[in-house]
């Protein structure tokens, strides 16, 4: 129960992240707000990322990596199975870049690279975890007999 609860938690924190007309406000003041484009243009998701990018810029994307690296993990936690969460992550990133967009936010698709390379670490760790675990399991249960 606790890691449903976490995880709608989680997306929650994610979605007002993403949907919110400034995180900054939100964070500082704890003014949420929200703006509507009923017709936003998608031609923004194409927008290339900054050829000389700041380092404000560079960590709000680690950020990206490291929300959806907890969002992986949450995912795993709660249905114990690398694609399913992977492919789960991966879907989500991609609709939160586009509800960026009806949102008046940018919505970009190398932020989805970035999600992506969150989704990925957390991927190659849980394997590492879960197989480390596994093989550990065999040991013993060999040891026993």
């Amino acid at each position: 129960m606790f890691r449903c609860v976490f995880l709608l938690f989680w997306c929650t924190v994610i979605f007002i992240s993403t949907c919110s007309a400034s995180l900054e406000s939100f964070l500082e003041h704890g003014i949420l707000h929200f703006n509507w484009t009923g017709n936003p243009s998608f031609a923004d998701l194409f927008h290339a990322m900054p050829e000389s990018p700041s380092l404000a810029f560079l960590l709000r994307k680690l950020g990206h990596a490291f929300v959806f690296f907890f969002l992986t993990a949450a995912l795993f936690l709660l249905k114990r199975n690398l694609t399913f969460s992977g492919l789960a992550a991966f879907s989500f990133a991609v609709t939160t870049e586009i509800l960026q967009l009806f949102f008046a936010r940018d919505g970009r698709l190398f932020d989805v690279g970035f999600d992506s390379f969150g989704i990925v670490l957390a991927l190659i760790l849980l394997a590492v975890v879960t197989h480390s675990y596994k093989k550990r399991a065999e040991t013993v249960h060999y040891l026993d007999k």
